[in-house]
């Protein structure tokens, strides 16, 4: 094994957190918690269909919160790479008397590749048909959104014992919205950065913690820059 390999993981996760702290000391941040549940039900060694569940909320405006249902299939072709696809409802409140229903498809093509002593590298191509439904006098919208994300994640560590290994993850995420000019949109151009810590605590399950910088764009690319400080907690169930 290359003997740089440990400490060229670790200068990512630093280098990732160092960059996520800079732009947190200059920016005004909205701090949100993320809570998600996903399933998988594996159908085949090849097929499985299943899904995630959640709600996000934000400390400094309890006025908005926002509620997701996704259902999707996950095809594994190689042993390094899968598709998927997925049909979701995501329903932000901002307040009493105003709401945005969002019906979104998305496509996505993962890979793992290379898969190294200490850690492997993964990335994800997403692409995303969202239609906007507006309360009051707002027109419907329809957007397409590309996704790009690349990661890296520790092998699983024993420092608990070989059934209840943990890893770390460090990724950044880039979206792109392909969008009319004319028309209204709210977040665009966002990019995030993650840190997570992931413990399996059984054969079935495993959660993670993760911290998340988000930056973006209001409303067209000439609006002002806002940035989200995200705290998100995930629970993953596998029916064997």
């Amino acid at each position: 094994m290359n003997a740089r390999i440990p400490y060229m993981a670790g200068l990512l996760f630093l280098g990732i957190t160092l960059l996520s702290n800079t732009k947190l000391s200059a920016q005004d941040l909205d701090n949100q918690l993320w809570v998600n549940y996903a399933l998988k039900v594996p159908v085949n060694d090849r097929l499985s269909w299943g899904g995630d569940a959640g709600v996000r909320g934000a400390f400094t405006n309890s006025d908005w919160h926002q509620a997701l249902i996704r259902p999707a299939v996950n095809y594994q072709f190689k042993a390094s790479a899968s598709i998927s696809g997925a049909l979701a409802w995501f329903g932000t409140f901002i307040n009493e008397s105003s709401s945005i229903n969002e019906l979104r498809f998305h496509q996505e093509l993962n890979a793992k590749w290379p898969d190294l002593d200490v850690v492997h590298f993964f990335y994800r191509i997403r692409v995303e048909e969202r239609f906007f439904f507006y309360q009051r006098d707002i027109p419907n919208e329809f957007r397409v959104r590309l996704r790009g994300l690349v990661g890296v994640r520790t092998q699983d560590l024993t420092w608990f014992g070989p059934k209840r290994p943990i890893y770390f993850e460090s990724m950044l995420e880039g979206f792109k919205t392909i969008k009319d000019e004319e028309a209204l949109e709210i977040l665009i151009n966002q990019a995030r950065l993650y840190t997570a810590f992931g413990h399996r605590i059984s054969k079935n399950f495993r959660y993670e913690v993760h911290y998340i910088y988000q930056g973006s764009t209001l409303f067209t690319g000439e609006g002002p820059d806002s940035s989200q400080n995200i705290f998100r907690i995930r629970l993953f169930h596998t029916l064997k």
